[in-house]
């Protein structure tokens, strides 16, 4: 986790922490601290020919696998199994994952919802520490794909 603020500092990008060390979900997390579940994302991370891939959707939607398949142009990508995300990034919580691929050196496709947030809060890693920040500082200036990922 402290890697990810590390990484977001040294992007010198302006961000917000919200600490709940006693949380085991991010939706605790921002219950606490008066967020709204609307205002969080989710980072699915998709098992594909060439690896793993970061797809960011809003909290409370599903990512549509088939949305994601066609996005990255590969019939047979699926969800990555916990185990998988454990062996990847033992330090993270499966379903805490961060939207950072250039941190993680993965591609990331960004649900259109989301994009259009001004700005975006998720999980840095463990459910109980949660990170806010402009949408646009977040993806400006990485190379990400915006498409649908979910159904409405």
């Amino acid at each position: 986790m402290s890697s990810v603020l590390d990484y977001l500092r040294g992007r010198a990008v302006p961000f917000v922490v919200f600490p709940d060390p006693e949380a085991d979900l991010a939706e605790q997390t921002a219950e606490r601290h008066g967020l709204d579940v609307d205002e969080l994302v989710r980072t699915e991370v998709v098992s594909n020919r060439f690896g793993f891939a970061l797809m960011v959707v809003p909290w409370d939607r599903r990512l549509d696998i088939t949305l994601a398949r066609r996005a990255m142009n590969d019939p047979d990508a699926r969800v990555a199994t916990r185990e998988e995300l454990v062996d990847k990034v033992p330090e993270f919580e499966a379903d805490s994952w961060p939207p950072l691929g250039l941190f993680l050196l993965m591609p990331t496709f960004v649900d259109r919802e989301v994009a259009g947030r001004d700005q975006v809060v998720f999980p840095a890693g463990k459910p109980g520490t949660l990170v806010c920040l402009q949408t646009d500082e977040l993806f400006g200036d990485d190379p990400v794909v915006i498409t649908a990922l979910t159904n409405e």
